[in-house]
């Protein structure tokens, strides 16, 4: 095999198989999103309870969400944004539970590989690769 085949197949295998799980994971994704954001406020509660930096950001002395928090678009944006970020801030969570532990890791390796999908495509169409 010649050199440039070698290159191709490092960039293209991996980009591939973020491709892949990108594009599966967006489905659920999009459900889980919606539950969060449009659902019980519980669940983007003990997200913020477990992960954010400062809590009393969004929560106001008697423990209840500041309304401007509460809008759907808001809990969806910090939803994503604890997905994006738990690889950096996982160590901020307070609890043991194996499923939310599960259930950040596969959103996290979700938005991760979106960003890697992408990152792959622009190396591969700057080097001509396709």
């Amino acid at each position: 095999m010649s050199e440039a085949v070698w290159w191709e197949l490092l960039i293209m295998i991996p980009g591939s198989v973020l491709a892949g799980y990108a594009i599966v994971w967006s489905v659920p994704a999009a459900i889980m999103c919606a539950v969060v954001s449009l659902g019980s406020l519980q669940h983007i509660i003990f997200m913020d309870r477990q992960l954010a930096k400062d809590v009393n950001k969004y929560y106001n002395q008697n423990g209840y969400m500041i309304p401007q928090y509460q809008m759907s678009w808001a809990i969806g944006s910090r939803c994503f944004d604890y997905w994006l970020m738990y690889p950096f801030i996982r160590n901020r969570s307070k609890t043991n539970s194996k499923r939310f532990k599960l259930f950040m890791w596969v959103n996290a390796l979700g938005m991760w590989s979106w960003i890697g999908m992408f990152a792959f495509g622009f190396l591969a169409k700057s080097l001509s690769i396709i």
